[in-house]
């Protein structure tokens, strides 16, 4: 059973639109990270939405899951917690 994610192409265009050069984001082809935030769904071949932060140290500062539909003004509320931990 496949999990459903953004691609790295996704993640590149998305760093380059807000400009966001220091910024790493995962795309987890295998789902293992899916597996290990608990966000594989256990009814859709697919993961669920958990939207993670961590910072420079590995540390999570901030975690929402969703099921399928994405957070409310998902962009700035990501860009926000990411401004605040600069």
């Amino acid at each position: 059973m496949g999990i459903s994610l953004d691609s790295p192409e996704s993640h590149r265009d998305f760093i380059k639109k807000h400009g966001l050069s220091d910024l790493t984001l995962l795309s987890d082809k295998e789902g293992r990270v899916a597996r290990q935030y608990e966000a594989k769904s256990w009814l859709l071949p697919m993961a669920k939405r958990v939207y993670l932060v961590v910072d420079k140290n590995g540390e999570i500062v901030f975690r929402k899951k969703q099921f399928i539909f994405p957070l409310k003004n998902q962009t700035e509320t990501l860009l926000e917690v990411i401004d605040a931990r600069l």
